[in-house]
């Protein structure tokens, strides 16, 4: 799963994503630092990567560029929240969901859960549609249904 990390994030959370085994870039590490969110979303586009911010902006569907598929995960936290305390809510929810959840979704993570809203399907290839066709059941679909929510405690 690749991770981009938005400027308004702690320092070390990609470090420690990257050591959990998460492919993790600071956008602050990649040239990033007071670019626009268009061009945040066009790396993130191009890398495949879910942006994780504290940005409200990276919120709003329509300002994902077409070729966003990944996700986001918003912070929600109150402002005076140690750092700690963000990288400990942002580790806990990437440790324990599956990565299918995030695809495509606006994750909240709130002070006493993470609730994500499927926003964008990701297209299938055609020879994955041609496979699904005589499968029972898609659990895309199940997931893309429903409303994810997971407590954060």
């Amino acid at each position: 799963m690749n991770l981009l990390i938005d400027e308004n994030m702690p320092r070390s959370l990609a470090s420690e994503l990257s050591a959990l085994g998460f492919s993790a870039q600071d956008a602050r590490d990649i040239g990033l630092l007071g670019h626009s969110d268009e061009e945040v979303f066009r790396v993130a586009a191009a890398i495949d990567a879910f942006i994780i911010t504290r940005d409200r902006g990276f919120t709003y569907e329509k300002s994902w560029p077409p070729d966003f598929t990944a996700g986001v995960i918003f912070v929600n936290l109150p402002d005076d929240t140690p750092a700690s305390i963000v990288k400990a809510k942002v580790t806990n929810l990437l440790t324990q969901r599956l990565p299918e959840s995030l695809l495509g979704a606006i994750t909240f993570i709130e002070p006493q859960r993470a609730l994500s809203q499927i926003v964008r399907r990701r297209p299938k290839s055609s020879t994955k549609a041609q496979d699904n066709r005589n499968d029972p059941g898609d659990p895309d679909e199940a997931l893309n249904a429903q409303l994810d929510e997971t407590r954060t405690d």
